[in-house]
């Protein structure tokens, strides 16, 4: 351990000189690699794959917004469904009749009060 401290005193008493510093500077200097091309290449390719993924993602949400409107459209009735009250009209019927038909079927009928004694018993 003697000697490498030895060693280490010496060299630091010693100074040392350059015959051609600037050479030596341009040399290391060379010998980097270029920080701003890989840089902006890296970049470059990282705004790529941004802009990609916003693609993307707009794309989705847009479908996924068309489908959620799609889904939670309202159902549409059918023809046959509208209109099947006027089924028990005769056709050759004229649109009066048809009319007081519909409105003497829609009214409650009168009982009389032998006709629900009658039920009644019937029952029983």
């Amino acid at each position: 351990m003697a000697q490498i401290d030895e060693l280490f005193n010496r060299l630091q008493r010693q100074m040392p000189t350059l015959e051609n510093p600037d050479e030596m500077v341009d040399s290391i200097m060379e010998s980097l690699p270029d920080r701003k091309d890989d840089l902006s290449q890296k970049a470059s390719k990282q705004h790529a794959i941004l802009v990609a993924l916003r693609t993307i993602t707009s794309v989705a949400a847009m479908l996924l917004i068309g489908l959620f409107v799609y889904v939670n459209q309202p159902v549409k009735t059918e023809a046959q469904n509208a209109y099947t009250h006027t089924i028990d009209f005769p056709h050759g019927g004229t649109l009066e009749n048809m009319y007081t038909r519909h409105l003497q079927a829609s009214q409650p009928k009168t009982i009389s009060y032998t006709q629900i004694k009658r039920m009644l018993y019937a029952k029983n």
